[in-house]
């Protein structure tokens, strides 16, 4: 069942924050209850307590016991606060009240009418029956009658200091508590729903806010998905700044510029692909058409048919080879020994200046004429400076490399130019540079030169019989030995290839 995350989190957040306002409130209520009452405990006791150490009291009950009872003055606090007190002796006879009805000897308390003598019977009875505690302390008691359809608190003191004995009673209506914890009830209750429902909006106005970058970024993904438009993007759109979302978001345009450039190579890479292929194919059909209608072809024209038609099959199946060189480099599982990523097949420890030496010495001829009388009939190729150094890798993968660096080189150097390899080391990395005197790389060309089927030299690239590959092909090999390739150029005076890999350090 699909139940979004716009409905899911508030109500999540909502009832977190529900609970925690429910545990606080209660919390609240419950220690602010037991205040109030043990707050009116305490008075009814220490009103109690006065009454006890009374002189009017004591004075009444030794000299005249036969008085009506007397008004108790208003000493320590007797009789504020809404707190009614009554004394009695043993047989239930009041002796002395605080301010109400003398002449019916009715006490009152705050908000009710005439009081009840005594307050609770049988609590008074009790205390007379239990004339002292345990520990020998006057008894006393709490109790709570309803009276007047109100809850009174009554606090019952036994005073047995002389004879003979008395009973105190003090009384206090607990309306005005119940009216404090009801009206903090309340506040609690309204609070609390005035909070879950600020924290359930703000909740969803927050998500809301958060998943709509989400939302872009799903809608992007389906118009992406349906009408395979890489050029889209995310509207990435944060009114209170930067965020995780909106870092994602970043990362995700950024991801689909990848994605357009990669798909856009690639459909350039197949369109170049189709075209490099077609001419040879177009060239051997037209060769073998022309030989099959005219089967009285001169011997000589016939020969050279088929030349040209041999030639631009060599040049097709060479073409097909560094294809296929090119997708194994990209779907080949590799593996990694010492900073080198191969495949399954075995690394070698590859002496590079002496693979340096070897195709230097392959191509020196086709810089000098067969009689060795030292007359140029190409770029003249030089030898610098050579560090012995050993790297981990493939011995015929790098000389692949090297093959196309000077294929490249030899291209577009004029015969009376030069070209010149060197081999160094430089920290853990061995450098080698084919640098060359040729027509060099014009700057909008130089960032494309490792891009498949790409030629700076468009006008004369198929007179100079390359792919558009070779450069690929060798980055692909560097980039496998965890090394890297870079160029420098400056038109009309040559091109400087440098390559780096990793070095072995003898031990």
């Amino acid at each position: 069942m699909y139940f979004p995350l716009q409905i899911r989190l508030p109500l999540f957040f909502t009832l977190i924050v529900a609970l925690a306002l429910w545990f606080f409130g209660n919390m609240v209520y419950t220690q602010a209850e037991q205040r109030a009452y043990h707050d009116l405990d305490d008075t009814l006791s220490s009103r109690a307590g006065s009454v006890q150490l009374g002189k009017d009291v004591l004075a009444r009950l030794n000299n005249n016991p036969n008085q009506p009872p007397i008004t108790l003055p208003s000493v320590d606090a007797l009789g504020t606060g809404g707190v009614a007190i009554e004394v009695f002796d043993n047989h239930m006879n009041l002796l002395a009240t605080t301010a109400g009805d003398i002449t019916g000897y009715q006490t009152t308390v705050q908000g009710l009418g005439e009081s009840p003598i005594p307050w609770d019977a049988h609590a008074a009875a009790w205390v007379s029956q239990h004339p002292s505690s345990d520990n020998g302390t006057p008894t006393s008691i709490y109790s709570t009658i309803t009276y007047q359809d109100q809850r009174v608190r009554v606090y019952t003191l036994l005073n047995n200091d002389f004879s003979p004995a008395h009973i105190i009673q003090t009384a206090r209506s607990e309306q005005d508590i119940e009216q404090s914890l009801s009206d903090l009830r309340r506040l609690l209750v309204q609070g609390g729903t005035l909070i879950v429902i600020l924290t359930l909006l703000g909740s969803w106005l927050l998500t809301w806010s958060v998943l709509a970058t989400v939302r872009r970024m799903t809608q992007t993904a389906r118009s992406i998905s349906t009408s395979q438009d890489f050029s889209k993007r995310v509207p990435n759109k944060t009114l209170l700044g930067s965020n995780e979302l909106s870092i994602l978001a970043t990362t995700f345009n950024e991801m689909l510029a990848n994605l357009q450039e990669s798909y856009q190579r690639q459909q350039r890479f197949v369109a170049d692909a189709s075209h490099e292929l077609r001419a040879p194919i177009t060239s051997i059909r037209c060769n073998l058409d022309l030989l099959a209608k005219a089967p009285d072809l001169p011997d000589d024209e016939a020969q050279a048919a088929l030349s040209d038609a041999q030639a631009e099959a060599d040049r097709m199946g060479r073409l097909v080879n560094d294809l296929l060189t090119l997708a194994r480099s990209d779907t080949v599982q590799q593996v990694r020994v010492n900073g080198y990523k191969k495949s399954s097949e075995q690394v070698q420890l590859v002496d590079l200046d002496s693979l340096l030496l070897e195709v230097f010495r392959q191509y020196r001829p086709a810089s000098e004429n067969g009689d060795g009388a030292g007359e140029m009939r190409g770029p003249r190729l030089m030898l610098q400076d050579i560090t012995p150094v050993k790297v981990y890798g493939d011995a015929d993968s790098l000389k692949q490399v090297l093959v196309a660096l000077l294929d490249n080189a030899l291209k577009y150097t004029p015969y009376e130019g030069h070209i010149s390899l060197s081999l160094s080391t430089s920290g853990q990395y061995a450098v080698v540079k084919v640098s060359d005197s040729g027509i060099g790389i014009s700057p909008e060309d130089l960032p494309h030169i490792f891009e498949r089927f790409y030629r700076a030299d468009r006008t004369r690239s198929r007179d100079r019989g390359g792919s558009g590959l070779g450069l690929t092909i060798a980055q692909s090999i560097v980039q496998e030995h965890q090394g890297t390739i870079e160029v420098e150029s400056t038109p009309g005076k040559g091109s400087t290839f440098t390559v780096k890999l990793p070095s072995v350090t003898e031990s």
